[in-house]
C-alpha cells in the first residue's frame, strides 16, 4: 500500500483536546461540537493507520460529522508530540491479490475526498511527522496549521508505492512539487509555509491551543455561506480536473504497488524478514547525504 509508518516509539501525549471519547473507537478519538475534533490515536505507532481498522473508524467519524448540523469546523491531529500521522502501518498489511489492492487503494482515496468533500472546513494540526497516507490527510484538510518540528513528506516512492493523494499540482509551484515526489524527502514546517501548504507555524507547544482558536474564529462566520464557500471552491478544483486525476492516479497507484518490481521486493523482504529499523534504513539511509 502507499504506506509510511513505524519511526521510534512516542509515549507522549499532545494534550491539545480535552474530554475526548474513543467509544465506539479504537484507534480515534472524536469529540462532536460546534468545533469538532478527530484525534488519530495510536502514539506507540506514531499514528500511523492500521488497515483497514483506523480508516473506517475515520470515515465513520466523518460521516457522524457530516450529518450534525451542529459541527461548524474540524480540527483533525494526531495523538502524542512525535507525529500526526506516520502514514500506513506496513506491518499489519498482509498480502493481498490485485483485485482487494485496487479496493483498499479506493478505500484510501475515498478517505481523503470524505475530508476533501466534507460540508464544513477540516483544519490540520499537524504535530510532527505527516508521512505518505499521513501527509495526504493533512493536505485534504481545508486549512493547516504546523507546530515548529512538522515534516510531511511522500518517501513511499522509495519502496515501490506512490502518493495516495497527488494534489500539490493544484496547490503549489511546479519545480517544488516535483521534488517533493520524486526523491521523497520530507519538508519542514517553514518550507510548507514557504510553498503555501500551511497557513502558519507556531510553537510546538502552542499547537494545539493554535489549532483551537483559529477554529473557534473560523466558527464565528455564518456557517451557511462558509459550506456554500467550500462547495464553489471544491468546484473550481474539479474543473481543473482534481477528482478525476486522483480516480486515474488510484490505477496507477495500484499497479504501481502490484508490480513486485526488484527493488519494491528487496525492501519488503528486509521489512518481513529484519523488521521496520532495518527496513527504514535500506530504503532511507542512500539519501541521508544529498548529492
Amino acid at each position: 500500500m502507499s504506506v509510511e509508518t513505524c519511526l521510534p516509539s512516542d509515549d507522549g501525549t499532545s494534550g491539545a483536546v480535552p474530554n475526548m471519547s474513543s467509544a465506539p473507537y479504537r484507534d480515534i478519538l472524536v469529540e462532536i461540537s460546534e468545533v469538532s475534533h478527530i484525534t488519530i490515536n495510536r502514539p506507540e505507532r506514531l499514528n500511523a493507520l492500521a488497515m483497514t481498522r483506523t480508516d473506517q473508524e475515520l470515515s465513520h467519524a466523518l460521516e457522524a460529522i457530516e450529518q450534525s448540523e451542529q459541527v461548524r469546523v474540524v480540527i483533525l491531529t494526531g495523538s502524542g508530540s512525535r507525529a500526526f500521522c506516520a502514514g500506513w502501518d506496513l506491518e499489519v498489511i498482509g498480502e493481498v491479490n490485485l483485485l482487494e489492492l485496487e479496493k483498499l487503494v479506493r478505500g484510501n482515496l475515498a478517505l481523503f475526498l470524505k475530508i476533501w468533500n466534507l460540508r464544513c472546513p477540516v483544519i490540520a494540526a499537524i504535530n510532527g511527522y505527516a508521512l505518505g497516507a499521513g501527509a495526504s490527510l493533512a493536505l485534504a484538510c481545508d486549512l493547516a496549521i504546523a507546530g515548529e518540528a512538522a515534516k510531511l513528506g511522500e518517501p513511499e516512492i522509495r519502496h515501490g508505492a506512490l502518493s495516495p493523494f497527488p494534489v500539490l499540482p493544484f496547490f503549489t509551484a511546479a519545480k517544488p512539487l516535483h521534488a517533493f515526489y520524486y526523491f521523497g524527502d520530507p519538508i519542514g514546517a517553514d518550507e510548507m509555509l514557504r510553498l503555501g501548504l500551511v497557513n502558519k507555524v507556531v510553537p510546538d507547544a502552542e499547537l494545539g491551543r493554535a489549532a483551537r482558536a483559529y477554529a473557534e474564529r473560523l466558527a464565528k462566520v455564518p456557517s451557511d455561506f462558509v459550506q456554500m464557500t467550500k462547495r464553489s471552491l471544491r468546484a473550481s478544483y474539479d474543473i481543473l480536473g482534481l477528482s478525476n486525476a486522483m480516480r486515474q492516479h488510484a490505477l496507477t497507484d495500484t499497479l504501481a504497488i502490484g508490480s513486485k518490481a526488484p527493488d519494491q521486493q528487496r525492501l519488503l523482504d528486509i521489512l518481513a524478514k529484519q523488521g521496520m529499523r532495518a527496513f527504514l534504513e535500506a530504503r532511507d539511509g542512500p539519501f541521508r547525504s544529498p548529492t
